[in-house]
């Protein structure tokens, strides 16, 4: 993100989602909340901020994954990167790519 390769794409949702899970982990991950603060701040200061609307059909059968997806297609992004790719293939029918934080990194490694 700093060396502008990619743009994040953010909504509330995906912050709010974002600051549950890694406070919820933090320690797991050796991080403080003052950590996850910092992260999510630089986050949102490199980020693209995308409001979702409210006439979005779902397309996957968890309907808390389901502003993720509404983001990509909404915002036209190309990928979605996340652990989860199981309960988010169906956004592949849609056109978004669905990788793992390590194929999504390769993919940058490949274009330099």
């Amino acid at each position: 993100m700093r060396r502008d390769e990619w743009t994040a794409v953010l909504s509330n949702h995906l912050l709010y989602e974002y600051e549950e899970v890694l406070k919820r982990d933090a320690a797991t991950l050796s991080l403080n909340l003052e950590d996850v603060d910092h992260i999510l701040n630089a986050l949102c200061a490199r980020g693209e901020e995308w409001p979702l609307t409210h006439n979005w059909e779902p397309v996957l059968p968890d309907p808390d994954d389901e502003p993720l997806v509404q983001l990509a297609q909404e915002s036209a992004a190309l990928v979605i990167v996340t652990h989860n790719t199981g309960h988010l293939q169906p956004a592949v029918k849609l056109g978004i790519q669905v990788l793992k934080p390590r194929e999504f990194l390769a993919t940058l490694q490949l274009s330099k």
